[in-house]
């Protein structure tokens, strides 16, 4: 005769409450073992994420001099100047969060505890991996609008593409990259609190580039850009999983990469060494590349326009920060009161990705795209 004796309200909190902390801790690995993940698997490691708190995200950064140095005669008179040199670097803190629930019921079949368990982690694993597909998402992506505040500054905000219509047969790359192009098609030149133009505060601008095609003309501007900005290349093994050169990644999407590898394959004298592969890794200059499925439908301006950008990032300038107290909180189950069979646990977070120097960030070759 079936027992009439069922599971309390009540009695499911304590449950879920008591099985919670014997599950795993909350991480992305089980999302890693079939995708690639490289913001959760890399930006967000503790090498990656800066910790901070406060109403908002603010860093100062010298963009000039006040022009004081000289050659003098003697006895000459000197005019003191005192000028303001610092700018803010400013970002708004961003939210997200994600949830799991189980039904009073639910629990009463799958009362065994094995089955209880499994299916906390079957509804906490969905919770998770919503979650970080949400933070790839965004990662590679900007607002909507300079209004956006909902959604956070992905890589693209920080590294901008160069200018509309710009062309490899008439511009070979520069620190001339600074138009912010938001995915809802407007732009603006301002970044981060800092206005920057062709000719106002162009220290506040990333190396960008424009290619044609994945040939011997697009590995002479990565070795252009490569120089330009002082990226740092490994020299051993344990350069990749430690030290300064760990910082450094390059990002392509899956037609450039095999684009890339077949030109790896085929490499003549001509080309050097540059494209050697270092320990069985694609690399450009023993720097690795990472394929990134976020930028396979990669597009920028109000055109949509696919660039197939490769984004090479220094990762010493540009990480998410992660607000102190409210990174990966996961709360207590609870129920409502409209809902009252249901148990629900919330995960949340306030972060932002963050670059404090542009120049220095890394670079962004891409192809021509229209205005």
């Amino acid at each position: 005769m079936p027992s009439n004796v069922g599971i309390s309200n009540a009695q499911l909190l304590d449950l879920v409450a008591t099985t919670l902390p014997n599950l795993p801790s909350l991480t992305f690995e089980v999302a890693l073992d079939y995708q690639n993940y490289p913001v959760c698997n890399q930006w967000f490691q503790n090498d990656k994420v800066q910790t901070h708190s406060g109403t908002s995200i603010e860093r100062n950064i010298i963009l000039d001099t006040s022009g004081n140095a000289r050659h003098v005669r003697l006895y000459q008179k000197t005019p003191i100047n005192v000028a303001d040199v610092h700018f803010k670097v400013t970002a708004p803190w961003v939210q997200v969060q994600t949830h799991w629930s189980i039904e009073r019921r639910e629990a009463l079949r799958n009362r065994k505890p094995s089955m209880f368990i499994d299916l906390l982690k079957t509804r906490r694993l969905d919770g998770t991996l919503d979650l970080a597909d949400l933070l790839e998402l965004r990662a590679w992506s900007t607002p909507a609008s300079s209004a956006d505040d909902l959604n956070p500054r992905g890589l693209p905000y920080w590294l901008s593409h160069r200018q509309a219509a710009v062309t490899a047969a008439t511009d070979n790359g520069g620190f001339a990259a600074y138009t912010v192009w938001f995915s809802g098609g407007t732009s603006t030149g301002d970044k981060g609190g800092i206005t920057t133009t062709g000719s106002v505060n162009t220290k506040w601008s990333n190396w960008g580039a424009v290619y044609t095609a994945v040939n011997p003309d697009f590995v002479k501007r990565m070795r252009r850009a490569f120089h330009a900005t002082s990226f740092v290349a490994p020299l051993l093994v344990k350069d990749l999983r430690q030290g300064a050169a760990s910082k450094f990644r390059i990002y392509m999407n899956l037609d450039v990469l095999t684009e890339y590898e077949d030109l790896v394959t085929s490499a003549n004298e001509n080309l050097g060494k540059d494209l050697d592969p270092f320990h069985g890794l694609t690399t450009f200059k023993r720097v690795p590349i990472i394929y990134t499925p976020q930028l396979d439908s990669f597009s920028i301006g109000a055109s949509a326009t696919e660039t197939d950008p490769v984004f090479a990032v220094n990762h010493n300038h540009f990480f998410p920060i992660v607000q102190d107290g409210d990174w990966m909180r996961e709360e207590d189950p609870m129920t409502d009161i409209e809902q009252h069979n249901t148990v629900t646990s919330f995960i949340d977070g306030s972060y932002q990705y963050f670059c404090n120097n542009v120049r220095q960030a890394g670079f962004v070759l891409h192809k021509t795209f229209a205005s």
